[in-house]
């Protein structure tokens, strides 16, 4: 997916987004900003905020474990304990930072959809749902069942989420990892919606 500048509602500069994030982790990026984008049409969402938040969801994603300790530490954003043990979702809150201190953003709905789009959240908004269900379903993933969560997420968007963290929360069983509480709250808050 090529994107040029015109075509794009943000002011992110996006040669350095692709210089922070490389070139395979920035066509990781197009993808999800592409699903977002066509979601957030849907939902009828400001295209501006989502376009922000995908841009930028992964921007953390490169730095190391120990950097990404450093950026966190003594910020709003900090992780709890758990999520301190699950190395690999880190790269969410430093993300929200860096959104914050490298790129100038301070809308709240931007930075939380940075910051849980990876474990997702009982309490997030709109902007952040769109970002973590097309993180999920990107073009770019290849994943059993997925067709049939990208036509669902369409389709009736809760929904859609609700499969998206059935699907991940029994993918993190299997492989006996933790599961935090923001994804197990996220999923029966959905749940629960349905009934």
């Amino acid at each position: 997916m090529s994107l040029k500048k015109e075509k794009l509602n943000s002011d992110l500069n996006l040669e350095k987004i692709k210089k922070i994030l490389g070139r395979e982790r920035f066509q990781h990026t197009l993808s999800v900003l592409k699903a977002a984008l066509k979601i957030a049409e849907i939902q009828n969402l400001n295209l501006k905020k989502v376009e922000t938040a995908a841009l930028l969801h992964d921007i953390a994603k490169s730095k190391s474990y120990t950097e990404l300790i450093d950026i966190v530490k003594n910020s709003k954003w900090e992780p709890d304990q758990l999520e301190l043990e699950i190395a690999p979702v880190l790269h969410a809150p430093a993300g929200a930072v860096m959104a914050e201190d490298f790129f100038g953003i301070t809308d709240s709905k931007i930075l939380e959809a940075i910051r849980f789009h990876t474990l997702g959240h009982p309490q997030m908004g709109e902007i952040a749902q769109v970002i973590y269900a097309a993180d999920f379903i990107s073009e770019d993933r290849e994943i059993d069942g997925l067709d049939e969560i990208r036509i669902e997420i369409e389709r009736d968007f809760e929904s859609g989420l609700y499969s998206i963290t059935t699907h991940i929360l029994k993918y993190q069983l299997e492989q006996n990892n933790f599961i935090h509480p923001y994804s197990n709250d996220f999923r029966n808050k959905l749940l629960k919606r349905s009934d």
